[in-house]
């Protein structure tokens, strides 16, 4: 067994705070270091948080927290344009907004003895396998650890320093964002989130408690548009644009539109071609920093919270760190294939480019769904504990298919 020393983990997004709640739980030191300060929190979008990732934080003891911070979402109904209900999931997810999930996983780091560095940003990666592993900071700091964690997201500093001839997120033309309405009139809080694949766009929507509407919605980006985020904008800039999506869409769609008062959330969406090592000498990368998931179905964070859960059991039963960050991608690495694979399918519908495309995407819609569905519960229900007698689980067979998957709610917005 690998003697528990220090760990820098670069990046405190949920990832990061996961992975230093797990190594703490074997006995690691962790610091954890985040470039943004406290006051440029990721802004407040909402996410679905699947039932895989719930088990996770039940496993951490947060899930009653994390739901008390969010809203529970019993139903996933999924519309057409016309609001025709063409496939319901009836598993349990919670929506919250995501600055939200962060500061439950901060604070309960820094409970169980994690070192949370805010405002710093790492600027420089050192490992000669002698010394600590060195993360240099702009003003000229550093932190030595034993091992060094890259949580830093899709446009992760430390792939870029372990791998730097590895080709950069790409850019996919899609937009994702999202804002609120205070109350629009025939909306009931019912915990019932509702997907439409729209005319021309993707736009959800569930009702809180207290009657505000959160939304959601993903559009393909018009030559020269503004890809820079994520950020905040007046409602103003955006609603005739989204009437224009959605304007021909089923009730109450632009409704909410027409009651949102913003600001919304914008942020572009990346993909990422994995590396082919996840690892280089005491240093490894987790989440979106080895894998960006497509946010289309919603499972960003919960892949995150998975890993964390599974590289800290790989460090806890090795006897070598790059035996056990080896072990870590050997184990994750189809999950998180087969789990991005399913996205890219449903996100390929959300977005028909002309009346031709549409018809044909209508045309398998509903069939699409009856698999998505049944592809989307499995990867819901994989289970992961602490402690079991293997690191990992074998998915199920119908996780291995690689059937479409129709799960979520709101994507993940970048770390």
């Amino acid at each position: 067994m690998i003697n528990p020393g220090h760990a820098v983990v670069v990046g405190a997004g949920i990832a990061g705070t996961a992975v230093g709640l797990f190594l703490r739980r074997i006995g690691w030191r962790v610091t954890v270091i985040e470039a943004r300060p406290p006051r440029e929190r990721q802004l407040g979008s909402h996410l679905s948080l699947a039932d895989n990732g719930r088990t996770v934080l039940r496993d951490l003891g947060l899930l009653g927290t994390v739901d008390a911070a969010g809203t529970p979402t019993d139903r996933i109904s999924f519309q057409d344009h016309r609001g025709r209900e063409i496939g319901s999931n009836n598993q349990v997810s919670t929506l919250i907004r995501r600055d939200r999930l962060g500061e439950v996983l901060r604070e309960a780091a820094r409970r169980a003895g994690v070192r949370v560095v805010e405002g710093e940003r790492v600027v420089g990666l050192r490992d000669d396998g002698h010394d600590p592993v060195v993360a240099t900071l702009a003003d000229g700091s550093s932190h030595g650890g034993d091992l060094l964690i890259g949580a830093d997201g899709v446009h992760s500093h430390t792939r870029r320093t372990m791998f730097p001839e590895h080709p950069p997120a790409r850019f996919t033309g899609v937009l994702d964002g999202g804002g609120s309405a205070p109350r629009v009139d025939g909306i009931a809080p019912d915990g019932v989130l509702r997907l439409t694949f729209g005319a021309n766009a993707f736009f959800g929507y569930q009702a809180l408690p207290d009657g505000e509407v959160v939304w959601f919605q993903s559009l393909l980006t018009g030559e020269g548009e503004v890809v820079a985020g994520p950020r905040a904008e007046p409602m103003g800039r955006w609603r005739q644009r989204l009437v224009e999506l959605h304007g021909s869409d089923h009730p109450p769609i632009p409704a909410i539109i027409d009651a949102s008062i913003g600001p919304i959330v914008r942020w572009p969406v990346h993909d990422l071609v994995p590396p082919e090592r996840w690892s280089r000498g005491r240093m490894c990368l987790v989440g979106d920093a080895a894998h960006a998931m497509p946010p289309h179905d919603g499972q960003s964070s919960s892949m995150a919270l998975e890993d964390a859960l599974v590289l800290a059991r790989c460090l806890a039963a090795a006897d070598d760190v790059g035996d056990a960050f080896g072990r870590f991608q050997q184990l994750r690495e189809s999950r998180v294939a087969t789990v991005a694979g399913l996205a890219r399918r449903t996100g390929s519908l959300k977005f028909p480019t002309g009346a031709r495309e549409r018809r044909a995407r209508d045309a398998v819609l509903a069939m699409f769904m009856r698999a998505g569905v049944a592809a989307s519960e499995d990867v819901s229900r994989y289970r992961l504990q602490w402690p079991t007698d293997s690191p990992d689980p074998a998915p199920s067979a119908r996780d291995r298919a690689g059937r479409p998957a129709a799960r979520t709610g709101p994507g993940d917005p970048p770390a």
